[in-house]
Formats: structure tokens, C-alpha cells, sequence
């Protein structure tokens, strides 16, 4: 079992630069695995309410699909489009370590956020 070791604090930034990042709630709609990817991942289509649907490729291989469908997520949606692989991530889908991820990868666990949250509603 991977065991990851917190790295320091990271540097102070203000509260007004922090309300920058749009942090929201998202409803995972499909997650297959994606193939052509340097560490195995999921492709998730997250429904963002008033936002529409967005890509993220996440390294949530270790989660099986049919715990992430239906579930509220939380995500980054504005920080820009990354390139993974063949894929176009449009958000970032925020977790934590999973604890059996291998050493050389960033395997997670999503936070989820409440079945009560609407997808689309701003995390704060």
C-alpha cells in the first residue's frame, strides 16, 4: 500500500486571490476508463447544471465505475483544458491519496459532496 507524505504548507495567498478558483459540485454521469493515458484514468462526463457537461480525466482508476455514477463530485472548472493523452480535460475532479495507489501515481479517491448538493452549486 502506497503511503504518501503530506509535503510542507504551501505558500500564503489571500482570500480574494482563493475566490478566483470557481469550485462547483458535479454529477458524474458516465466513467469509463480511458484508454492511451501515461497512468490508468477515468474519463468522466460531469454534469455541471446551468454549466452544461464537462470532461475531466481523472487518475480514479482504483474506484469502480459504479461508485462514482450518480454521485456529486466536487471540480475546479476554470483552469483552463489540459491535454491528457488523447483526451481534453475541462475540469479538475478534486480528491485525495487512495491508499493502494502505486508509488509512481496519483491515484484518488473524489471527494463527494452531499447527494443533497445540486449540481452546478458553488463549493465554499
Amino acid at each position: 500500500m502506497a503511503q504518501e507524505t503530506p509535503g510542507p504548507q504551501k505558500a500564503q495567498i489571500t482570500f480574494g486571490k482563493f475566490q478566483n478558483v470557481d469550485v462547483r459540485v458535479a454529477r458524474v454521469v458516465a466513467a469509463p476508463l480511458a484508454e492511451g493515458t501515461r497512468f490508468a484514468s477515468r474519463v468522466l462526463t460531469l454534469y455541471v447544471g446551468p454549466l452544461g457537461e464537462r470532461t475531466s480525466v481523472a487518475q480514479l482508476a482504483l474506484v469502480d465505475e459504479a461508485d462514482l455514477v450518480g454521485r456529486n463530485v466536487v471540480t475546479c472548472v476554470n483552469l483552463g483544458v489540459r491535454e491528457l493523452g488523447p483526451y481534453k480535460s475541462e475540469c479538475l475532479t478534486l480528491g485525495t491519496p487512495h491508499p493502494d495507489g502505486p508509488d509512481d501515481e496519483s491515484q484518488a479517491l473524489p471527494l463527494y459532496a452531499s447527494e443533497l448538493a445540486r449540481p452546478g452549486d458553488s463549493v465554499y
